[in-house]
């Protein structure tokens, strides 16, 4: 009888704990070793990092092999030089590097820091800044992507994707919020691994990039050389003013090309049509080296490799392509000297980001002279320079120079014909990741649709 009476009134203790203790059920669900805010000085460091690893990652890589400064010597590498690329070749940098990356904690940054209560506009100027230029590259790479309807989580799964054009114009408009938070930056409490809480500079930062993408509009919009000329009235001037990103030594903090020489040893080696560009010019020991017959990129041993070191220094846009702009947006208005000036500039800024610090004066002279040329000569010398001086940090803005002017003149690789590729072109974007067709299908077909296919050959909007 006795055991009748304890086992009932156990039960009626049970059945009173969740009436009592209701309202902390949370609490007591609260993993406490797990972080459930992260301040804004700890997520500004991973931004940085993701955007920085981003422009050496499968992308970079890919673009290089396709303007034929790398060849694949091995495994996928192999494929991506005849312009064959599985379906999952961009899976990681589309979701991961992006959407759930960079991109997203962007956004987290940028929400926690217009809080009202919060006001820090220094966070979110730089996460505009940063973001803005994240989603130029990717529509740069793609073509129409998820923009207005991305980043919502689990309020929308499967988002729309965006016109270029909308994309484009949402870029340069992300670009101004930011310019305006930073002019009257306020909250900074540290993490910024850049420019350490300088506002001004993350300014200049935001109008270079501005210059940039409205330079990947000079075919849509007659007059991107002067809204470029007048973006780069307010950018940095100088390389010790651009936005460098410093990798670490170990491998496990190691910049995106290094950690690639160091993960698959010779599957890439050195196209050999940018091995021919390179001769006899001063960085081209700075950029690669041969065993007497193939030409490498990697060499654990070899610290001068520039591009290819551990703990490489990153710009998220460089001083020698604000001068490459300017060149470029001064030679579309006819001011030849103004533009032999400006590439003059770039080609000793490559030199010196690349470590050489004599011996190439010679090279830089008789490399910058547009006297005489015409204009398309002038265009075609000054992206030909470009190609040689954004090698290693830039191949997105390579790819983008020869998908807007055609040049560098290469030939397309004669096995590039293919399903993806029909014409044998060199490619004119990349192919849509397999996860979007896995888990937001319809959207995709809707923007392949509005995009002739979205084949590779087929040139996205703003390089038509």
């Amino acid at each position: 009888m006795n055991s009748i009476k304890y086992i009932l009134l156990l039960f009626l203790g049970l059945m009173i704990i969740p009436s009592c203790y209701e309202e902390n059920l949370t609490e007591l669900n609260i993993d406490p070793t797990q972080l459930s805010d992260v301040e804004m000085r700890l997520i500004l460091p991973q931004v940085q990092t993701q955007a920085a690893y981003n422009k050496g990652a499968t992308p970079g890589r890919a673009a290089g092999i396709i303007m034929q400064q790398y060849e694949g010597f091995d495994a996928q590498q192999v494929q991506y030089t005849t312009y064959v690329f599985g379906s999952d070749a961009f899976n990681n940098y589309w979701n991961l590097g992006m959407y759930t990356g960079v991109l997203r904690s962007c956004q987290v940054l940028i929400d926690k820091a217009e809080d009202p209560e919060v006001n820090a506009t220094f966070y979110s100027g730089v996460a505009k800044t940063i973001m803005a230029s994240e989603y130029g590259l990717l529509t740069s790479f793609f073509g129409d992507i998820p923009f207005s309807q991305a980043l919502q989580g689990t309020e929308n799964l499967k988002p729309a994707y965006d016109a270029q054009e909308t994309v484009y114009n949402g870029v340069l408009s992300m670009l101004d919020e930011a310019i305006a938070d930073l002019g009257t930056a306020t909250g900074y409490t540290g993490g910024d691994l850049i420019y350490d809480g300088d506002a001004s500079a993350w300014r200049a930062t935001a109008y270079a990039l501005k210059a940039r993408y409205q330079m990947h509009l000079q075919k849509r919009n007659g007059s991107a050389a002067a809204n470029v000329i007048s973006s780069l009235d307010n950018a940095f001037t100088s390389l010790d003013a651009q936005p460098n990103f410093v990798f670490g030594t170990a491998q496990t903090d190691n910049y995106s090309l290094a950690k690639f020489g160091l993960e698959r040893p010779s599957t890439l080696i050195m196209g050999s049509y940018f091995v021919d560009a390179m001769d006899g010019d001063p960085r081209q020991d700075a950029y690669m080296y041969t065993d007497g017959t193939t030409w490498f990129y990697h060499d654990v041993n070899n610290p001068n490799l520039v591009w290819a070191k551990n703990d490489a220094s990153i710009p998220l846009i460089s001083y020698v392509e604000v001068k490459m702009l300017e060149a470029e947006a001064r030679a579309r208005n006819g001011e030849e000297a103004l533009a032999s000036t400006a590439l003059a500039d770039a080609i000793e800024a490559s030199m010196i980001q690349a470590g050489i610090t004599e011996g190439y004066d010679d090279y830089v002279s008789a490399n910058s002279d547009l006297s005489g040329l015409s204009q398309e000569e002038q265009i075609e010398k000054i992206i030909e320079e470009a190609y040689k001086a954004y090698y290693g940090y830039a191949f997105h803005e390579t790819w983008s120079n020869y998908r807007r002017t055609g040049y560098p003149a290469i030939t397309p690789n004669p096995d590039g014909a293919n399903g993806f590729n029909p014409s044998g072109v060199v490619p004119r974007r990349f192919p849509y990741p397999v996860s979007e067709q896995q888990t937001n299908m319809a959207n995709l077909q809707a923007a392949q649709d509005a995009q002739n296919g979205a084949l590779l050959d087929v040139p996205v909007w703003a390089f038509q």
